[in-house]
């Protein structure tokens, strides 16, 4: 079930739009996986459980790498420290309160988001709370720092800026929001002084991180037909910023290559998403709303390869680890592709979910947090 917002009020909407919900029933059951030639294999080192997951929908919950920690949140509420050799728990608190977004960074601190409309900064060292404060609505994006400020995006289309000290509004920008959006919010991009943010609405903003002011806009998609369902064009997923080019993808919308500084549209194509486009290379790769798998010349725009053999199967975002590329499925099993033809490589079935996985690398190791609250250590061979 595909969770809608309309005026303000979640309203559950069952349609067989978007492939992560391929489970339900009346919608389209995953493609099964052809037999492949495997020449890149996968190690699993441990699998750990963090607290308890969600299969409500996908949220977005991203380990982060720090000092020899890792450290995970859980929907449950659990924030943690694990030891990144050996999955071996440091520590964990729970905040009481289901978590919807995390986690960021600040000054070696984590910035974590509550359904209840809460953003917290806790002490990296051992959890300890430093501050809490209400947001406008609930947030549904990783928050996001810089210069002493903790940006924050919520679902009525509010951006906030916090203090990092006291967490005082230094500014907050509100963008309209259409009758109906879908549940989600695109993470901001933060560079220096600006930071980059899409909407329900489908557009880009540019926006000044000491005023909050909009330096330009651009609409990556319109709205078109006549239903309000037709007319989503939400831009979700987190965007890309790789050498001044951002690159940003919507729902029923376009993949769009945009000058940062000037806010110009370089190329477009038309592409329905929720997840960010991957880069690697000259190349840009998107999963479409059917989980197709499409390849991009970064420059120009030219569809170089589609692979279509994980239509339905709720595919993550795209990873590259060792000129490989590494898609999740929502059904655990994790797919090795080739950079330059889509061609799989290799496979391994993790012992849960990956539906909304969040990835971390460091050197020859990946560490998957799944929705579901495991947390597991790979590597290639």
């Amino acid at each position: 079930m595909v969770k809608y917002w309309l005026r303000g009020v979640g309203v559950a909407v069952a349609l067989g739009l978007l492939s992560a919900c391929a489970n339900g029933p009346g919608l389209p059951e995953p493609a099964d996986l052809a037999d492949i030639t495997v020449s890149q294999a996968v190690t699993e080192h441990w699998q750990v459980q963090v607290g308890e997951g969600t299969q409500q929908h996908t949220l977005p919950l991203q380990p982060l790498l720090m000092a020899g920690n890792l450290y995970t949140v859980a929907a449950s509420g659990e924030v943690s420290a694990v030891a990144a050799e050996t999955g071996d728990l440091v520590w964990q608190v729970d905040l009481q309160q289901p978590i919807s977004a995390g986690l960021g960074v600040l000054d070696n601190q984590l910035l974590v988001a509550t359904s209840n409309g809460e953003l917290h900064m806790l002490s990296a060292a051992d959890g300890s709370s430093l501050w809490t404060v209400a947001t406008s609505s609930e947030v549904l994006a990783i928050p996001q720092a810089t210069a002493g400020l903790v940006l924050v995006q919520s679902i009525d289309g509010r951006i906030t800026a916090y203090a990092e000290d006291d967490a005082a509004i230094r500014w907050s920008y509100i963008a309209e929001v259409p009758n109906l959006t879908l549940r989600g919010t695109s993470t901001p991009v933060v560079d220096g002084s600006v930071s980059y943010v899409g909407f329900a609405n489908g557009k880009l903003l540019a926006m000044d991180n000491k005023q909050g002011k909009v330096i330009w806009q651009q609409r990556i998609s319109a709205p078109k037909g006549r239903s309000d369902i037709e007319r989503l064009v939400d831009i979700d997923g987190p965007l890309q910023l790789v050498e001044d080019t951002l690159y940003v993808v919507g729902y029923q919308g376009n993949l769009t290559a945009v000058e940062a500084l000037t806010g110009n549209v370089l190329w477009q194509q038309p592409v329905s998403s929720v997840t960010t486009p991957s880069i690697y290379g000259g190349q840009v790769f998107v999963i479409t709303d059917k989980d197709t798998i499409v390849a991009y010349d970064r420059q120009t725009g030219t569809e170089l390869w589609r692979n279509d053999a994980f239509l339905h199967r709720g595919l993550s975002q795209i990873v590259v680890v060792d000129k490989v590329l590494l898609v999740l499925d929502s059904l655990g099993y994790l797919h090795l592709l080739e950079p330059a033809s889509g061609m799989a490589v290799g496979r391994h079935k993790l012992g849960h979910s990956g539906t909304g996985a969040g990835f971390v690398r460091y050197g020859a190791d990946i560490y998957i947090l799944g929705q579901d609250a495991s947390l597991s250590r790979l590597s290639l061979n």
